[in-house]
């Protein structure tokens, strides 16, 4: 009987883990960090350092797959299902993609096309930005 009770309560414990909203201190957090390995790559592509170039693509990768817009309070549909989320999951994609190319060009001694590279993802950052968080061009 023990057992079944301790079973009940893990599985309770990882339904509800499931199901957490993503807070925006959550938010707020994660965009400092990728902040930071924006930085990281940065002093990489700059001291010609490639570990400290990886270990920020690595950083930037495992953040952006996690971040998700703020809710959308006035939307019946489901979170999936909003213009934010569809274009911020586009976005991360992107920018996933792009810091990989970073990567793989500073690898192959390319530091001219791992910049380009590195510009690429900054403006998908600051496209998000504008879209999400409603930065106006000044």
């Amino acid at each position: 009987m023990y057992k079944i009770m301790i079973a009940i309560g893990l599985i309770s414990l990882f339904s509800l883990t499931l199901h957490a909203e993503y807070t925006n201190t959550e938010r707020i957090r994660d965009m400092k960090t990728m902040e930071e390995a924006m930085m990281k790559i940065q002093k990489g592509l700059l001291i010609d350092d490639r570990n400290i170039l990886s270990k920020g693509v690595n950083q930037l990768q495992q953040v952006t797959r996690k971040v998700e817009p703020p809710l959308e309070s006035n939307s019946v549909l489901a979170q999936e299902d909003t213009y934010k989320y569809k274009f911020s999951r586009k976005e991360g994609e992107k920018i996933i993609r792009f810091a990989e190319d970073i990567r793989v060009d500073m690898n192959a001694g390319n530091k001219h096309s791992a910049s380009k590279s590195f510009v690429k993802v900054l403006d998908e950052c600051i496209s998000c930005h504008n879209k999400i968080r409603k930065w106006q061009d000044k």
